[in-house]
């Protein structure tokens, strides 16, 4: 039984009732409950049919939201690992490798950690700038949510510099480590934003569109 578009509108309605306020997991969910509905569901009544998904709604919402945040979790390591084995990323490793290198030549320890830190600072902040102009779909998308929520690994490295910035500064090598690695992950997740952002906002303003 196909479903008309009234009937479709009204498990809309209802899921955003249930507070599935992220436009992406509510057209999944919508296309899977019109999909059950139409082709499994004993139901006559929608109504009564929506009853008796207040828990699977619930679970799947969840759900997708976890998978969703986790799936751009594992591309930033994906990401990151690519700067030990694709040649293009490795070339960007050795200029960076190159210009650090350079960088505590010419200034000394603690100039270095300063540049590290600030070129940390400025991977960090250049997302936030999408975050400001797409503010709308971030609210609305969990997928932009959890596109621009990479960056909270990389910030955790900023924010932890300076309470162990003396143990580092006592020694160099974990210095290095420590902004190599935290720089490599700032510069993935700045990669990873660039890739998809445009692609998760026209994703957006099709949702946006179908409302």
């Amino acid at each position: 039984m196909k479903l008309p578009k009234e009937e479709i509108k009204l498990i809309d309605n209802y899921l955003k009732e249930k507070n599935i306020k992220h436009l992406d997991i509510r057209a999944e969910l919508l296309d899977h409950l019109v999909t059950e509905f139409e082709e499994k569901s004993n139901y006559s009544l929608i109504k009564d049919y929506l009853l008796s998904k207040v828990d699977f709604i619930k679970n799947f919402s969840e759900k997708h939201q976890k998978t969703i945040h986790w799936s751009y979790q594992n591309k930033l390591w994906v990401k990151f690992a690519k700067f030990f084995y694709k040649p293009k990323f490795i070339l960007i490793l050795f200029v960076l490798v190159a210009l650090g290198y350079i960088s505590l030549q010419l200034f000394g320890l603690k100039t270095f950690s300063y540049i590290c830190y600030f070129t940390l600072l400025i991977l960090i902040i250049y997302p936030l700038v999408y975050q400001i102009k797409y503010s709308k779909a971030v609210k609305n998308v969990q997928s932009m949510q959890s596109l621009f929520g990479i960056t909270a690994l990389p910030s955790v490295f900023l924010y932890a510099f300076f309470p162990i910035k003396d143990v580092m500064l006592e020694n160099p090598l974990l210095l290095i480590i420590y902004y190599s690695f935290a720089i490599l992950l700032g510069f993935s997740a700045v990669i990873i934003i660039e890739n998809d952002r445009k692609k998760v906002l026209e994703k957006y303003h099709q949702l946006v569109n179908k409302e």
